[in-house]
């Protein structure tokens, strides 16, 4: 994983990439996150594949597009963290304006915060922050097969890249969670609404998410099945065999 966050996926990776199809033309992550099953693809099975990542958090997406600028690299190369340095973050980043300046912050923020309270500061060393500059370069063949970065909501996102031979993979957030979001927006109606349009799409999909009143309702026509994680039980839902 080359980021940490809290609700990524990386370890039941091994439970969901198998159900990925291969024969698609593109790849959505409708919630991108900190992509933590795009890492882990098997990209020789994806030569022809373009890939797509949005986030509607705003400090996602920037975070996004900088991650294969050399110029940011070297900044966050050449910048060490302390815990004053990581509360000043904290203060500035929603009032910065400069793009580079909003992405060290927040690559900071979730580097050197406790996972499961990113509300507010939670302080728990660089470890990370050093480890990131040693794994980016690893990573870099992953984020260079990145085609499109995008800031839509769900609705825009699948409606734009919606054909039968598109695949959405969608991991919103938790939205019981919200302490340990920053820039969390996914609502109880946000779940119906997403339901109404993921019945309704002509490409594939899988949703992760926690079990929730409803679910086979919401998804009578789909396959459901659950993974044990360390956080909880979590349902794989998908419209396709």
């Amino acid at each position: 994983m080359l980021i940490p966050r809290i609700g990524e996926k990386i370890e039941i990776a091994n439970h969901i990439i198998p159900h990925i199809p291969t024969n698609i033309s593109t790849y959505v992550n409708v919630f991108g996150g900190m992509s933590g099953i795009f890492f882990s693809l098997d990209f020789s099975k994806y030569k022809n594949v373009n890939f797509i990542y949005n986030d509607q958090n705003i400090l996602n997406y920037i975070l996004f597009k900088k991650l294969t600028d050399s110029e940011f690299i070297n900044i966050v190369k050449n910048t060490k963290v302390n815990k004053e340095i990581y509360k000043k973050c904290f203060k500035d980043i929603l009032i910065e304006k400069d793009e580079y300046k909003i992405s060290l912050y927040w690559l900071i923020i979730l580097c050197c915060s406790s996972t499961y309270q990113m509300d507010k500061p939670s302080w728990i060393g660089d470890s990370e922050f050093e480890l990131f500059k040693l794994k980016h370069t690893a990573y870099l063949y992953h984020l260079n097969r990145i085609d499109k970065i995008h800031n839509l909501n769900y609705e825009e996102i699948i409606k734009i890249y919606d054909t039968k031979d598109t695949f959405f993979y969608i991991s919103p957030p938790y939205w019981s969670k919200k302490n340990k979001y920053i820039n969390h927006s996914f609502t109880k109606d946000d779940k119906i609404k997403l339901a109404n349009i993921l019945n309704n799409i002509k490409g594939k999909f899988i949703l992760s998410c926690y079990n929730f009143d409803d679910v086979e309702k919401l998804y009578n026509n789909c396959t459901i099945s659950s993974i044990m994680t360390s956080i909880g039980s979590e349902l794989l839902i998908k419209n396709y065999e």
